[in-house]
C-alpha cells in the first residue's frame, strides 16, 4: 500500500491522530479560547484539527469572518505543534431533523427531493446553480487557510437524507434533476413515470444511479477545483461509509479528486457504533469492517492514507469515553489504517472541564502509543488467517488469540466454516483452545503463537521479508488478563530488543528468550480491561516531542 511520507512525524505532513471540530468551536471566541487552553495543556491529544465550514448555509459574510478567525487559530495551533485541515461539513446535508435548527439564511435554492415528492428543506439538490455558486465561493474562502487537506463530509451521498429519502428510491428527484436526466436519457420523464418504469427496468435504474452519482461527483469536482485554484498544495479527502454497496460512488469521487488535484487522495471510511453503551466489541468490529472495505475498494495506489472514523455524534455527556475512542483507533491501525479521525467533542452538553477530563486528557495520554504504533507499522502488513465469513464471525474466532485477517495483508491460510466453528472459547477449557491453536499453527504457521490463556485479539504485522515487526494485543475482557507468553517463529535472529507499549501506560522493556534451537519467545505484562497495546521489536525509535510555545 502506498502511504504518505511520515518523515519525522511532522504534524502538517503526516498526522496520525486528527480531531474534528465544529463551527461553534472556532466561531465563538469563548469556545475557542477554552479549547485552545485544553490543547496547550494536553497537546498530544491530536496531531491535527479539522476546522469546519459548518453544517448549514449561512451568509457568505459569516464564512468570511469565520475564515479570518481560523487563520489566527491555525497560527496558535502551529506554535504548539498541531496542524490544521478543513472539513467541508455540509455539501448535501444530512437531514431536516438534525439541521433545521441551524442558520440557513444563505440558502436560496431547492432542497433534496425524494421520489415520493417529499423535499428536505434543509438539504441541497446537487444540481442547483445557486447552490453550486455558493459552494464555489465558500470553498475559495476556506482554502485561504492553506490547510494540509480539505475533507468532504459523508453527506455527499445519494441516500439517507431524511425525510426525503424515507420510502424513496435513491437520488434527488426534484424537477431540475428529472429534467436533466430526461435530456441525458433521451426520453421525457416525470417523477411518476420514472418511478413506475424503474420498478421493472433494471437498466433504467442503473442509469439513474450513475446519473445520481455524477451529480454528487460534480460537487466534489467543484470543491477540488476551487481548492487547487487557491491552495494547490492542499490535499483532497473524502469521508464515506464502508458498506459494499457504496463502492461505485466512493471510487468515482476519489478518482475525480485525484484527477483534479493531481495527487493521491485521502479517505476516511466510517459509519455507526458511536456509543459506549453498546458492546465495546462493536467499535472493534467497525475497524475490521473498514479494513475489509479497503480490500473491496482496491489497493492500486489511488488512496494515499486511510483514516477511519472514530465518532460519537451527536455528542452528549455519556456518549463515548476517551478509552473507547483510543481502543477503536488502535484497532484501525492494527488492521491496516495509518491514521485516526476523531469526532468526539461535545456540542455544548458538558462543561469544558468535563470535556478535558473525559476526552481530551485520555486522548493525550494515549496519543503517543498510537503515533509510535503507526510509525512502527510503516512498510508492514497485517498477517493472519482469512475466511469467507462475516466480520462478527471473524471477531469471535479471533478472540481465541489466533490472528485473523479481515482485509488487506498476508494470508497465512484460508479457513473453512467448519474450522471457524471448531473452537468456542465460551464452551471449551483453555487446554482445548491451546491444542487447537497449536494444531492450526503446525498446519499453517502464523508469525506468532499465543501460548497462554487469553480472550482477545492478536494482530502481528510483518515486513516485506516476512519478519515480525510489531505485535498488537487487544484485551476483550472486563478485567485485566495475566502475563501472556508468545512464541515468535517470524522474529529475525538479529532482533535484540522488544518494548511493550500499552495505551495510557508507561512502556515496559521485554526480554527476548531463545531456546537451544534459536526459537524466540516473549512474555507480555498483564493488560488492563478493554485496553490494548503493542510490542515493538528492534531498535527503539526516537520520538520527536512537541516544541514549547
Amino acid at each position: 500500500m502506498l502511504l504518505l511520507p511520515f518523515g519525522l512525524m511532522n504534524a502538517q505532513e503526516a498526522p496520525v491522530t486528527m480531531l474534528r471540530l465544529r463551527m461553534p468551536n472556532t466561531m465563538v471566541d469563548a469556545n475557542w479560547n477554552n479549547l485552545l487552553s485544553a490543547f496547550r495543556q494536553y497537546p498530544d491529544c491530536c496531531d491535527e484539527v479539522w476546522f469546519s465550514t459548518g453544517v448549514s448555509a449561512v451568509r457568505m459574510d459569516v464564512h468570511r469572518d469565520h475564515v479570518e478567525k481560523l487563520k489566527r487559530a491555525k497560527e496558535a495551533l502551529r506554535k504548539i505543534g498541531i496542524g490544521t485541515s478543513v472539513q467541508v461539513q455540509m455539501t448535501i446535508g444530512h437531514g431536516d431533523s438534525g439541521q433545521k435548527a441551524e442558520d440557513w439564511t444563505g440558502k436560496t435554492w431547492t432542497g433534496w427531493t425524494g421520489s415520493t415528492g417529499v423535499e428536505d428543506s434543509f438539504c441541497n439538490c446537487p444540481r442547483q446553480p445557486a447552490f453550486l455558486d455558493y459552494l464555489r465561493q465558500m470553498v475559495r474562502l476556506y482554502a485561504e487557510v492553506r490547510p494540509r487537506a480539505i475533507w468532504i463530509d459523508d453527506d455527499l451521498r445519494y441516500n439517507n437524507h431524511y425525510p426525503a429519502t424515507e420510502d424513496s428510491r435513491l437520488g434527488c428527484w426534484c424537477s431540475t434533476c428529472i429534467a436533466d436526466f430526461s435530456r441525458q436519457d433521451g426520453k421525457e420523464w416525470t417523477r411518476k413515470t420514472l418511478d413506475e418504469a424503474m420498478a421493472t427496468d433494471k437498466d433504467l435504474a442503473l442509469r439513474w444511479k450513475r446519473f445520481s452519482i455524477s451529480s454528487l461527483d460534480n460537487v466534489a469536482r467543484i470543491i477540488a477545483e476551487e481548492t487547487k485554484n487557491v491552495s494547490p498544495e492542499t490535499k483532497m479527502g473524502y469521508q464515506k461509509t464502508f458498506w459494499d454497496s457504496d463502492t461505485m460512488i466512493v471510487r468515482t469521487v476519489l478518482e475525480t479528486l485525484a484527477r483534479v488535484s493531481g495527487r493521491q487522495v485521502l479517505y476516511r471510511p466510517g459509519g455507526a457504533d458511536y456509543y459506549d453503551k453498546l458492546h465495546p466489541a462493536n467499535q472493534i468490529t467497525k475497524s475490521m469492517s473498514a479494513a475489509r472495505f479497503m480490500k473491496v475498494l482496491g489497493d492500486d495506489g489511488l488512496v494515499a492514507s486511510w483514516c477511519p472514523e472514530v465518532e460519537s455524534w451527536p455528542r452528549h455527556y455519556g456518549s463515548r469515553s476517551g478509552q473507547g475512542a483510543l481502543l477503536e483507533g488502535f484497532a484501525g491501525l492494527a488492521y491496516g489504517m495509518d491514521a485516526v479521525s476523531y469526532f468526539v467533542l461535545d456540542n455544548g452538553e458538558e462543561p469544558i472541564e468535563v470535556q478535558r477530563r473525559c476526552m481530551i486528557r485520555p486522548l493525550h495520554e494515549g496519543g503517543d502509543v498510537l503515533r509510535r504504533y503507526a510509525e512502527a507499522n510503516r512498510g508492514t502488513v497485517c498477517a493472519g488467517y482469512t475466511a469467507d465469513a462475516s466480520i462478527s464471525s471473524l471477531f469471535d474466532f479471533g478472540l481465541t488469540g489466533i490472528p485473523v485477517l479481515p482485509g488487506l495483508g498476508k494470508n497465512v491460510a484460508t479457513l473453512q466454516e467448519s474450522e471457524l466453528k471448531g473452537i468456542n472459547i465460551y464452551q471449551q477449557p483453555s487446554s482445548e483452545v491451546q491444542d487447537f491453536r497449536e494444531k492450526l499453527h503446525r498446519n499453517a504457521p502464523s508469525p506468532v503463537l499465543c501460548c497462554s490463556p487469553f480472550v482477545g485479539l492478536v494482530v502481528p504485522r510483518i515486513d516485506s521479508n516476512g519478519a515480525l515487526r510489531t505485535l498488537a494485543l487487544v484485551n476483550c475482557r472486563i478485567d485485566e488478563q495475566s502475563v501472556l507468553r508468545f512464541a515468535l517463529p517470524s522474529l529475525s535472529a538479529d532482533c535484540k530488543k522488544a518494548t511493550w507499549r500499552e495505551l495510557r501506560k508507561k512502556p515496559v522493556k521485554l526480554k527476548i528468550e531463545r531456546d537451544a534451537d534459536g526459537k524466540a519467545y516473549i512474555e507480555v505484562p498483564s493488560i488492563a480491561a478493554w485496553s490494548a497495546g503493542f510490542v515493538e521489536f528492534g531498535k527503539a525509535k526516537t520520538h520527536q516531542s512537541r516544541p514549547e510555545e
